[in-house]
């Protein structure tokens, strides 16, 4: 009996309480759905297996891997101790070669806790001197993760794929967020079940917690052992992707909210704070695609999914980038 071993997991985000409705790195498994699969199928004799992605999900998915593997050695850990028979470790996503991958197998060879196993890895991916930071790093990036604020809508929905290439649009289209594609400036169906501002900053945390393991992981490139040095630095170029990518979902909401809320103003005032929330989430919007284009062109990885094949390249970046001048522009 296989079951997806996160779904129907409560999860509480921001205040707001769902449930996990598709694959998630960011709330640990297994759930009470695949629990309670799993003993039924034991009961009539059957073996068991979990569904899960442990490289990425539709959570995000515009680099490689995630490198949240506190999380994913937690998801591992749990499931080893369940006894599960087996394990199906992705889908059209996450499938890339990963430390991710590395730590979930040594879960179906007999480990049963998850600080040796991440020092292992950590040790033989990286060299001894840096897998203390490293495994700092990974924390890091995990407890950002945990803030994500998970919901089916926002997995398919949202614009943390497209990040920063995702245009600005000073006059809402009425176009619909297409699945895991095109996620235009459809706010309500991004935040799904959250509030517009506690989507925006749930988003902001896990840009924060990006923002600090990408701090940690430059500054343990110098005790990467020589071997890994480069790949480890490469590594640094999609862990800062990610980090913009999660910036630009907070900035694109703020600007869509600040400009529905002009639309209603009725004060002199009231439109001109608008105006000057607009303003700033175009600024900052403009930064973060220009950051993002130097690792994008340095890396083909980024941006890239195996069903979607690329959201964006860099010349879209380049558009961003006039874009925002635009909106700018119109905004003076």
């Amino acid at each position: 009996m296989q079951s997806v071993s996160e779904w129907s997991l409560p999860i509480t985000r921001g205040g707001v309480a769902s449930a996990v409705g598709e694959y998630s790195i960011s709330a640990v498994g297994p759930g009470p759905r695949a629990a309670k699969h799993w003993s039924l199928a034991r009961a009539a004799g059957l073996k068991t297996s979990a569904k899960v992605q442990v490289g990425a999900t539709w959570e995000f998915c515009a680099i490689p891997y995630l490198p949240t593997l506190d999380l994913v050695a937690e998801h591992a850990r749990n499931l080893a101790s369940a006894g599960v028979d087996g394990v199906m470790l992705s889908w059209s996503l996450g499938c890339s070669p990963s430390p991710n991958l590395e730590v979930f197998q040594a879960f179906t060879k007999g480990a049963n806790e998850t600080g040796p196993v991440l020092d292992r890895v950590a040790a033989r991916r990286y060299g001894a001197a840096a897998a203390p930071r490293v495994r700092e790093a990974w924390t890091a990036f995990s407890d950002g993760f945990r803030e994500y604020p998970y919901h089916i809508g926002t997995l398919y929905n949202g614009p943390q794929h497209m990040g920063p290439a995702n245009p600005l649009y000073l006059h809402p289209t009425g176009y619909r967020a297409t699945m895991v594609g095109i996620p235009y400036d459809d706010l309500a169906r991004w935040r799904s079940v959250y509030p517009a501002e506690v989507w925006i900053t749930q988003m902001e945390k896990v840009r924060a917690g990006f923002a600090r393991g990408c701090g940690l992981w430059g500054s343990l490139l110098p005790a990467v052992q020589e071997s890994a040095r480069a790949e480890a630095g490469r590594e640094l170029g999609l862990f800062r992707a990610a980090e913009l990518h999660f910036a630009a979902c907070a900035n694109q909401a703020r600007f869509v909210a600040a400009r529905d809320r002009l639309q209603a103003a009725a004060t002199d005032p009231e439109r001109a704070l608008c105006r000057s929330e607009l303003r700033a989430a175009a600024r900052a919007e403009l930064a973060t695609a220009k950051q993002l284009l130097p690792f994008a062109k340095a890396d083909s990885r980024i941006g890239y999914e195996s069903s979607n094949h690329y959201f964006y390249i860099p010349q879209d970046l380049l558009e961003k980038v006039l874009c925002c001048r635009q909106v700018l522009r119109d905004l003076k």
